[in-house]
């Protein structure tokens, strides 16, 4: 237990007293803690403290914990932000992500083992690495910041590239494909600034390439298109890819834009200010994630390669050993 001084300063909101007090019963052993049952009384707190971490319930009357955790990254920047809910409430996901920017998504009931490292570690990352004073949000209408940076685009819909290079005309270079071999690939030859990825791509998921890529590569940054991925799926997103946006589709052109913008600012913040990274740490994945992703790739490209034999190299042995290659040079390791 450390002293009043260096104990992490905690705000748990709940409008559910019981669960505060649990929440307080759980942390005070290691950390400050304040409670609060209401969005309105959370946000006064805020006002008057400088908390490390503040902890939300989602569903509560008046305010939603999505609602509270924006107000909070407005008035306290440097506050980390986990959002618990017991329902697996999509928009509210979706939104914890693109409004909030939320550190972590706990669910109820939490892993009484789990919890307090997972708040110690958001302590130590607030108390060692201050939040970057310089905004990424923007409008509709703000210019492009760009100066030639690479954007990769998976996608099964070719649309998407073309909107995507629309947007960003000759300021950035855009690089579209539909499969994840060829995104590895181009991953391994080039700097990627900012991936835009769909959550599968052909009949893979396509995330499991997105969090490997931040586990290994965190100054990327990753906006996930989405059309009916599950709140399981973009739970995990957020605890171990750091998800910076999520796209709904149908896209609209014009909040596409607004986020393309905002993913570069955020990508020049981090490789301005390298410690910021820390700020985007994430669980870490599966020991055999990049093993189970290279092998669903490599069985895709045998069967591409089944399909059209005349026209495809995918399957060949040549292939398969350049796309071994590819895995071990971006994520570091040898699959086993």
């Amino acid at each position: 237990m450390g002293t009043p001084e260096n104990r992490g300063k905690i705000l748990c909101v709940d409008d559910e007293p019981g669960i505060v007090r649990s929440l307080q019963w759980l942390l005070q052993k290691e950390f400050e803690v304040f409670t609060a049952t209401s969005g309105a009384e959370a946000l006064e707190l805020v006002k008057q403290h400088s908390f490390d971490v503040v902890i939300s319930d989602q569903r509560m009357p008046g305010m939603t914990g999505v609602e509270v955790l924006r107000e909070v990254r407005r008035l306290s920047p440097n506050t980390m932000r986990i959002l618990l809910t017991g329902y697996s409430d999509m928009q509210a996901i979706v939104q914890s992500v693109n409004e909030s920017e939320v550190f972590r998504f706990i669910n109820k009931p939490w892993n009484i083992g789990e919890l307090p490292k997972v708040v110690g570690q958001a302590v130590t990352i607030a108390r060692t690495h201050p939040a970057d004073k310089a905004s990424t949000e923007v409008s509709e209408d703000a210019p492009l910041v760009a100066n030639g940076e690479r954007i990769l685009v998976i996608d099964d819909d070719p649309e998407m590239g073309r909107a995507v290079s629309e947007i960003v005309g000759n300021a950035a270079n855009v690089t579209f494909t539909r499969n994840l071999a060829d995104a590895v690939g181009i991953l391994n030859k080039e700097p990627v600034s900012v991936i835009v990825s769909e959550t599968r791509v052909g009949s893979i998921d396509a995330t499991r390439l997105v969090r490997l890529m931040k586990s290994k590569h965190p100054e990327i940054v990753t906006v996930m298109l989405t059309g009916e991925s599950d709140a399981d799926t973009i739970t995990t997103l957020i605890n171990q890819g750091q998800i910076y946006r999520f796209v709904p589709k149908p896209v609209r052109t014009g909040y596409l834009k607004l986020v393309l913008n905002s993913a570069l600012r955020k990508h020049h913040a981090l490789t301005d200010d390298p410690k910021q990274l820390f700020r985007h740490a994430v669980e870490h994945t599966a020991p055999d994630a990049m093993h189970s992703l290279m092998s669903d790739v490599e069985k895709t490209a045998r069967q591409t390669d089944a399909a059209a034999p005349a026209t495809a190299a995918a399957g060949t042995p040549g292939f398969m050993a350049s796309l071994g290659a590819s895995f071990r040079r971006l994520f570091g390791s040898s699959p086993n």
